[in-house]
């Protein structure tokens, strides 16, 4: 996490540039509390956390902090169980597994297709 803030603070374009800057930072839900509030305080936003639902079964789930709009309306809250569950399941998980989060990102980056869908057709001409 230390090494990602440094990165963005690289990459991030000045203040009174134009430019759109998204970012998303990704747990697959093995860090401690300790570490979740320590990327809560360095990267300046909550964590929302993004569940793979399957009818009733919870299959996976990712924590990511980012600034997508957007993203927030997709918060959910694992209850401690739950959280658990999936930990045990991410020692134990293969390669297969780890390629179901993909789907869990592709949803992450929806709202940024809409966000600039909307922003190019309302752009005034140069």
């Amino acid at each position: 996490m230390f090494q990602f803030h440094r990165i963005l603070q690289y990459a991030r374009p000045r203040q009174e540039s134009q430019r759109p800057f998204f970012w998303l930072f990704m747990d697959h839900l093995l860090l401690t509390e300790d570490d979740q509030v320590t990327t809560t305080r360095f990267l300046q936003t909550e964590a929302v956390t993004l569940q793979d639902i399957r009818g009733r079964v919870l299959q996976n789930a990712v924590r990511v902090w980012s600034n997508i709009p957007g993203l927030k309306s997709k918060h959910t809250v694992l209850t401690p169980k739950e959280e658990e569950s999936l930990q045990c399941q991410g020692r134990t998980r293969s390669k297969m597994a780890a390629q179901k989060l993909d789907s869990l990102v592709k949803h992450c980056l929806i709202p940024l297709r809409e966000y600039f869908k909307y922003f190019s057709q309302s752009s005034l001409p140069l």
